[in-house]
Order: structure tokens, then sequence, then C-alpha cells
């Protein structure tokens, strides 16, 4: 025991001091499944970190019906999964399939390790109790419900999610076409902002939403909060809302040309300024603001299109029109208004 204690202990330390720790040993509640008599089944998948010295001490299941201690196991493999039944225990252990509180605790050279899943009608339940047929398992760090369980076999997407569909609107309220984003798995709006997306099924509330603007430019994006309770194998629809500006992932000095025209210059009062931008990127936040000569925003307004146009001063003067991209000014012109 000294031995084994020693080992833990060099483990610890040497975790403590590199940048790649050698991980420490882990056991954890990977599923678990009632049969149509409520018989339960519970996975659990564990991880030796490769050290061939050291296994687990003691391992305790309980519910909120009692505790048991589980056999002696002989883990032959550093790690795998271990597939527990209630007839394989010393004494029977009730697990309600509507709702309990199922806790995983270990011991590996006496330092204590546990797991716990609160699911069903159970105070601080994580997740719904399964339907016939279904499992609760672990992806991640969080439980989902499987409709394809795979007690003994490694878990799996399969049978595990759902869909949201919907319409992405940017902060304008105007649709996010031709975009990509992440919930759970990555998705892409279409030509009309519309999108569907797979996700997990689980009880789950979105404040933020992942916007890949290229393949190397990443941006969390703040959305109006959207939640869901989902099931495997079904649709839910939600519509999504930007709350934040969506990066275009331009590099700026790149532009040797100025992308827009502004045409006619000068132009007549109360009559209309044309711009053609040449933008070689998608955005959706392209805006345009007509300065005046104290400083003053008279108009501003956002870019739907290649060619725009605005309402120039009903006074002459000299006006600057200014183009901006993602809150980055890109074009700024001096605009002589004339009078009529």
């Amino acid at each position: 025991m000294k031995k084994h204690i020693l080992i833990i202990i060099l483990l610890t330390i040497v975790h403590g001091l590199y940048a790649n720790p050698i991980p420490l040993p882990t056991i954890e509640i990977s599923e678990l499944y009632f049969d149509q008599d409520g018989h339960w089944e519970l996975e659990l998948r564990f991880d030796l970190s490769g050290q061939n010295e050291i296994s687990f001490d003691s391992i305790f299941i309980s519910s909120l019906s009692g505790t048991v201690k589980l056999p002696e196991y002989e883990l032959n493999d550093f790690s795998g999964l271990l597939v527990i039944t209630d007839d394989s225990l010393g004494r029977s252990l009730g697990i309600n399939n509507l709702g309990d509180t199922v806790k995983l605790l270990s011991y590996c050279m006496e330092l204590p390790l546990e797991d716990i899943l609160i699911f069903g009608n159970c105070k601080g339940a994580v997740i719904g109790f399964p339907r016939p047929g279904q499992s609760l398992s672990k992806c991640l760090d969080f439980f989902v419900k499987d409709n394809s369980p795979t007690i003994g076999q490694e878990n799996d997407t399969e049978g595990s999610c759902g869909t949201v569909t919907g319409l992405v609107y940017d902060k304008f309220l105007h649709p996010a076409a031709n975009r990509k984003f992440k919930f759970d798995f990555n998705f892409e709006t279409s030509e009309t902002g519309s999108y569907t997306a797979n996700v997990y099924a689980r009880p789950a509330t979105h404040n933020l939403l992942t916007y890949f603007a290229t393949q190397f430019s990443i941006q969390d994006i703040s959305i109006t909060e959207i939640s869901y309770l989902m099931e495997p194998d079904s649709v839910i629809e939600r519509d999504i809302y930007l709350l934040d500006t969506l990066k275009s992932g331009l590099q700026m000095p790149e532009l040797k040309n100025s992308p827009v025209q502004v045409f006619p210059n000068p132009v007549m009062a109360n009559n209309k300024i044309n711009l053609h931008i040449d933008l070689p990127f998608k955005t959706s936040d392209i805006t345009v603001e007509l300065i005046g000569p104290d400083g003053r925003i008279l108009n501003k307004k956002k870019v739907a299109s290649a060619d725009f146009c605005i309402s120039s001063p009903d006074n002459a003067g000299v006006f600057i029109l200014s183009v901006f991209s993602d809150g980055k000014i890109i074009s700024s012109t001096r605009v002589l208004v004339l009078h009529e």
C-alpha cells in the first residue's frame, strides 16, 4: 500500500509540474438503461491512465433507495467500460426509472472520485426520464437521451440528436444569409436566412452562438435567449435573433483600391446619391453615413445590395459619405451638394 500511495503522490506532483500533465485515473457514469420490466443496466467508463500499478480500491453505487459496494473487479485494460446490473450486486439496489439520483463513488489509492446523475422528476435533474427503449448516455460532459442504447459499447451520436429549424436574423432584423454557425454542431443558413441544425437531445438554453466568419476567424455572437427540451429524432422551430455585428474576417490592408463608387458628384440638393459597393466578401452589416460640415450624422442606412442610394441634403455644401463594414470604415468620400 505504501508503494501505491507513493506512486499516486508522484503522479500528482508530475500532474502539477507539466503543461501536458499525466492524467490521473478516472471512472464515471457513461450510460443508464431500463428494460421493459424496469430492470436497470449501468455502464461505467474507466481510465487508469496507462499506469499498471494503479487500480480502484473500492467502488460504490448509490440511489435514493440506498448504497451498494460493487464486487472486486479485475480491470485488465487501462481503459474501458464496466456494465453493472442489479443482479450482479451482492444485494439489490433500486433505481426508479421515472427519476432518481444515481451516484458513483470510488477510491483510487485512497483518493475519492465521484460522479452523479440526477434525472427525471428529482430535484436538480439535468435531464428527463428515459422513455421506453431510450437510455441516458453521457456525451462530452453532459447527459442526453438516446434512442439507440449502446450498453457495453462506446457512446455515439446515433439516436441522441434532434433538429432545431427556423430563420436567423441579424441585429437589424434582416435575414443572415449564407453564414456558418454552431450550437452543438455546425450549420449554415440559406440565401433566405433559414437554417436546420442538429442538436443533442437534452434541455438546453442558448445565449451565445458560435459564428465562423472565415476558416480562421471565429466569433461568439450574443443572441436573444432561446430554450428547448429536445427529444431524439424530434424537430423544434426556433428563430434566432443576433444581437452583435457579424465580422467579415476581412483584412482591410488587402484592399488596394476603394470598393465603393459614388455618383453623381457633385449632386443636386434633394436628389439621390448612388453607390456601387464591390466587396470581395459577404457581410450582414454594411452601413452608409452622410455627415454634415458640423460633424453631425444627417442620414444613416443599412446597405441591402451592391447598388444602393441615399438622399442628398436639402442644403448646399461639402459633406462626407462614409461606408462601414462590421463597424470599420472602408471608404470615405467628399460629396459636393449644389443648389437646385
